[in-house]
């Protein structure tokens, strides 16, 4: 299947503005100013509305080519890269045990329809590069797509400003503006950086399809706007992209033809919560940021199985390290320390950690969570390695998405209201079943799954209780009907 040539795509418009040749009085300054600052605004084109208008969620399109390009912004050199038969750099990712598959390609090329693709340290410089915060640019992208009836063939518009928002840049003092519209104009060509062939194999009565080659995201354009500064001289004030989705969409993205069983429409939630965790903690608790993305994923598809400790490494830090670490006894303790650090972050930001009591022992989860001293018991390493652990998104990516328009209808609070206030268990009651039960704070935590030090605070009143634990806390301390943890 050819990829379609786009008219006019990777244009520049940079609008000159003559400098004036007499100086203006401090009085005519401000009037430039403000005049120039309108007018400009003015000649922005209209953008695509905002992902997060009145709410803190919106949906997003969640399918395989997504999520790979994820792990590639996310996990760089750590995937499995290998040499393609015409020599270029390839990630493969098997699909229903390899009867199908979608292979991605890296390209420096952002101006041509049929972009070269790289081989070699050339392919491997440009995966080095690519920054974590361009993954959120990628679900950014995946989240205006699902905004659209066919975008295979619309395309979106998005602004620096609304980057900002989205990113929560807004807040940043330790940029200043040129600053922040390099980073923006930087994170939002790097998904685009990404090519990708699919093979998908007939599952049910949906058919199978193959998409040739093509560019994950298309920039169309990207428009620099500038404004005069007190001497006339030119100063980019915004930045403004234009970007389409690859031929992938029509495959991934369309519910008109799902209905026909020749193709998917699948979609998760997107937090504004999620991009601005991602964003703050990236640089100091990468192995946390990549996990966040990864789980976004992994948790729509799948929340009743546990995962190996082992697989959340690899992602989080890459095999090669978990390998150094085998052999080195202060690489390993390390590894093991930072991987404790990176789940208090994932649960301090609303993940839900649920250790498996018969192979997450207490004494090798993290401290304050099952164990309670600093040391750990020999062979240690592999047991964390083999152990199972269940981790499921915050609330706000669990709760279905809700449109302004179905906010405004007085029916539909009606029915949420009812069920925020079915959770009513309080800390003091909590403490008071569990003294009833004879158990002891760890006791609880090893038979609900929650943490110890989560359990202490809940019973101290210095922790909400959300309706997950609720739930748990109920079944356990309650013995509810179908329950089988205190029998």
């Amino acid at each position: 299947m050819a990829r379609r040539s786009i008219p006019g795509s990777n244009k520049r418009k940079q609008p000159a503005t003559k400098a004036r040749s007499r100086k203006p009085s401090s009085r005519q300054t401000v009037h430039k100013q403000d005049s120039n600052k309108h007018h400009q605004l003015a000649d922005r084109p209209q953008t695509s509305p905002d992902l997060f208008l009145n709410a803190t969620s919106t949906s997003m399109a969640s399918a395989l080519p997504i999520w790979e390009a994820s792990s590639i912004l996310t996990q760089r050199k750590d995937l499995p890269w290998s040499a393609d038969p015409n020599g270029k750099l390839c990630y493969t990712k098997e699909v229903e045990n390899g009867k199908g598959a979608a292979l991605f390609w890296v390209t420096e090329d952002l101006e041509h329809d049929y972009p070269a693709t790289l081989a070699g340290a050339a392919a491997l410089a440009v995966i080095d590069a690519f920054d974590i915060r361009a993954a959120c640019m990628h679900l950014i992208y995946a989240a205006h797509a699902t905004q659209l009836d066919q975008p295979w063939e619309q395309e979106f518009v998005i602004d620096d400003r609304q980057i900002e928002d989205y990113l929560g840049l807004k807040k940043r003092t330790d940029k200043n503006r040129q600053q922040k519209l390099a980073l923006i104009k930087e994170i939002a060509q790097q998904p685009c950086q990404i090519t990708t062939f699919i093979s998908w194999p007939a599952q049910g009565r949906a058919r199978g399809f193959t998409i040739s080659e093509t560019r994950l995201w298309n920039m169309l354009e990207i428009q620099h706007h500038y404004d005069s500064d007190l001497f006339s001289n030119q100063e980019l004030v915004g930045l403004t992209f234009r970007v389409k989705a690859g031929y992938w969409a029509k495959y991934f993205l369309n519910e008109e033809g799902r209905a026909e069983l020749s193709t998917y429409c699948q979609t998760s939630i997107l937090s504004k919560v999620l991009l601005a965790d991602v964003m703050r903690v990236w640089q100091q608790r990468e192995g946390a940021a990549r996990l966040m993305i990864w789980l976004l994923f992994k948790t729509k598809i799948d929340m009743k199985h546990s995962l190996s400790v082992q697989t959340l490494m690899e992602i989080a830090y890459g095999p090669q390290k978990i390998e150094a670490a085998r052999l080195d006894n202060r690489l390993r303790s390390k590894l093991a320390n930072t991987w404790d650090e990176d789940l208090l972050v994932l649960h301090d930001r609303g993940w839900h950690l649920h250790f498996h009591s018969e192979t997450y022992y207490p004494e090798i989860q993290p401290f304050a969570f099952g164990r309670s001293n600093h040391s750990r018991p020999r062979s240690f390493f592999e047991q964390l390695l083999s152990a199972q652990i269940w981790i499921s998104p915050p609330d706000s990516l669990t709760q279905k998405f809700i449109t302004p328009e179905i906010i405004s209808r007085p029916q539909v609070q009606q029915t949420v209201l009812p069920v925020e206030a079915q959770c009513s268990l309080t800390g003091t009651e909590v403490r008071t079943l569990r003294n009833k039960k004879g158990w002891t704070q760890r006791q609880l935590a090893s038979l609900t799954g929650l943490s110890q030090s989560l359990i202490q605070l809940i019973e101290k009143n210095q922790r909400t209780i959300t309706r997950e634990n609720q739930e748990i806390l109920e079944r356990t301390l309650k013995g509810e009907p179908g329950d089988s943890t205190t029998s």
